[in-house]
């Protein structure tokens, strides 16, 4: 016991010194950590920087002498690590800009992979880029062409054998430029009045959205979602009533997609022939005695378009074009529909259908359309209203005709989106209480209904309503400017629809022998040879006539001014032109016909004939 407690006291003080001494070793080192030495050689990264930078990043105390002195105690000892941070993380951000630059630089591709794929994304994104400076020069410039070219341009350049390697887009461009352009028909230039259907910036980028999208809308179902919404915003832009059902009740519209007026009416007319042989179902009838297609009969006016003559061709069902010889009216009136309708029941044949006109294919004029809802009420009969020209004119609560307040007395009515929208496509809508389908999958003929969506909503049905209105406006303006100029044109039939057609008649060569005819469309030709302006040439009634519209999208009341100048300016020299007898005056030019009216007759299509005296004094007063 004695021996052991000296031990323990020497262990306790042994204990007692070493923790004196840690908590002096603590003190001290806490000390050292205040001095900037120090803190400099802690911290291994700084001693990479140079001194002199750490220098003249820390404010001087001396720079300065009027700082207070609170601040100058605050810089005594100025946060080093904040500023080492920064510098570190700027180097960073730095080296991941500049990978991010050398990722980004597109890889030369070899040429193994481009003639695998001759245009890759990089190579895509570049093309485009040029194309969309191409067509922006192109509507910015196209003015300057001639409407009509004048010669061949350097074309030999193009005659050359095909590419076996990838060429440069750039030299693509190029050729474009100097040879494509010079050499076309611009359809967008200020003077090209030939028909509608012009091209808009909204138009092009919905139709490069589509055609990179594809055209197997069959087997997509959102397609048939933006069909409806396409139907339904027009339809409450256009105000379309309640319609009658074939009962003759009133009900809501169902609206449908169509890709050509060609479809359209098929679709019309076989709807209506499965209503009559359904209501017919309960007579009782022999399957020899039940009607064949050929014995239905449509009816129309001589001025509708081709697609319905295509159309019951297709179905072989009888169509009758009813003639129509009224120069200021030039629309189907109902006397005349009631006569043939009579002739042709007293033949055992049955009449279907009625299409009415609201702008005809070629004069854009007006049926009879009451006179015809009076007729489709007393026989029964399905009315259709072909509003093709004019029913976009529906947009504007001002161009809402009588004929607008009769769409609640017609079974079904179309329009065509082409003729008056800033569009180019083929797509047309069809409303009826009826639901409208083709039999199997719709033929889209390369069309694609997200393009008029893109179009609707990039533009605005408000900017879509002036473009319409301004085409309307611009084109009853050339008619007028025209009528002040009797001893040069007469015009053939006054419309509302901005279509003007006229026949070229120089009152002041009394002594000229050439028929009128003949003197139209050598005028017409000479307009195409001296690339001034581009007109419709088409014969309606034995008279080889001119149609004028407003096509050009930027046109206003100055540049429609300078068209009818320059029309009224070819007429002298044209006359000078005919003095000399050049050649290319006296040559009549070929397919240069409007393509899209009249056409051959087939085997079920007649035209109807008025009564031989009643005619002959038509002909007579008109002499």
């Amino acid at each position: 016991m004695g021996a052991e407690l000296p031990a323990l006291i020497v262990c306790l003080s042994l204990s007692l010194c070493v923790n004196i001494g840690f908590i002096v070793y603590l003190f001290l080192k806490r000390r050292n950590r205040n001095n900037p030495e120090y803190r400099q050689v802690e911290n291994p990264d700084v001693e990479s920087f140079p001194k002199k930078s750490i220098a003249q990043s820390i404010p001087s105390v001396t720079s300065n002498p009027q700082r207070s002195p609170e601040k100058e105690k605050e810089s005594k000892d100025p946060p080093l690590k904040p500023i080492v941070n920064a510098k570190r993380s700027s180097e960073n951000a730095l080296r991941s800009e500049q990978g991010a630059q050398i990722t980004k630089e597109p890889q030369q591709r070899s040429e193994r992979q481009r003639l695998q794929e001759p245009i890759g994304r990089d190579e895509f994104i570049k093309c485009m880029n040029s194309v969309v400076q191409f067509i922006n020069e192109y509507f910015d410039e196209s003015h300057k062409q001639p409407v009509i070219p004048e010669h061949d341009v350097n074309s030999s350049r193009i005659h050359v054998k095909a590419p076996e390697k990838p060429e440069e887009f750039s030299e693509i461009v190029k050729d474009l430029k100097e040879i494509v352009i010079p050499n076309i028909c611009h359809t967008h230039h200020p003077r090209y009045h030939a028909k509608f259907a012009g091209k808009s910036l909204a138009d092009i980028v919905g139709s490069t959205i589509s055609a990179a999208l594809g055209h197997d809308v069959n087997s997509s179902p959102i397609i048939d979602s933006i069909e409806r919404i396409i139907c339904r915003w027009l339809s409450t832009a256009m105000a379309i009533p309640q319609m009658k059902t074939w009962m003759n009740e009133l009900k809501d519209p169902i609206g449908t997609v169509f890709y050509t007026p060609r479809d359209v009416f098929i679709s019309v007319i076989r709807n209506v022939i499965e209503r009559v042989e359904k209501t017919n179902e309960d007579s009782p009838k022999s399957d020899k005695e039940r009607p064949k297609f050929s014995d239905y009969v449509v009816y129309c006016s001589d001025d509708s378009q081709v697609s319905l003559e295509e159309a019951c061709n297709t179905l072989k069902v009888r169509l009758r074009k009813v003639i129509t010889y009224d120069k200021d009216s030039s629309g189907m009136t109902a006397a005349n529909l009631q006569k043939q309708m009579e002739k042709d029941k007293a033949k055992g044949l049955i009449p279907l259908m009625i299409v009415a006109n609201y702008g005809s294919a070629t004069v854009a004029a007006n049926d009879e359309v009451w006179d015809l809802v009076k007729i489709s009420r007393k026989k029964k009969i399905w009315l259709h209203l072909d509003a093709t020209y004019a029913g976009c004119e529906w947009l504007d609560t001002n161009s809402r005709s009588n004929v607008h307040s009769l769409i609640s007395e017609v079974h079904s009515v179309h329009i065509v989106c082409s003729s008056l929208f800033p569009y180019s496509g083929r797509i047309s809508i069809v409303w009826s209480c009826e639901r409208l389908e083709i039999d199997g999958n719709k033929i889209h003929y390369g069309e694609h209904p997200i393009r008029l969506w893109i179009l609707i909503r990039l533009y605005g049905i408000r900017s879509i309503r002036e473009a319409v209105k301004r085409k309307i406006i611009l084109g009853n303006a050339f008619s007028e400017r025209l009528s002040h100029h009797p001893e040069f044109f007469e015009l053939y039939h006054q419309n509302e629809h901005g279509v003007t057609v006229f026949q070229y008649r120089n009152k002041n060569m009394k002594d000229r022998t050439i028929d009128i005819n003949k003197m139209t469309s050598m005028f017409h030709n000479y307009l195409i040879v001296s690339s001034t302006l581009k007109f419709s040439l088409f014969s309606y009634h034995g008279k080889t006539l001119i149609k004028a519209v407003v096509n050009y999208g930027r046109c206003n009341l100055s540049i429609m001014e300078e068209s009818v100048s320059t029309l009224l300016n070819s007429v002298e020299e044209f006359e000078e032109a005919l003095k000399k007898k050049k050649k290319s005056v006296i040559e009549t030019p070929r397919n240069e016909f409007c393509e899209l009216i009249g056409g051959s007759p087939n085997e079920t299509t007649d035209v109807t004939q008025p009564d031989d005296a009643e005619y002959q004094k038509k002909i007579k007063n008109k002499k």
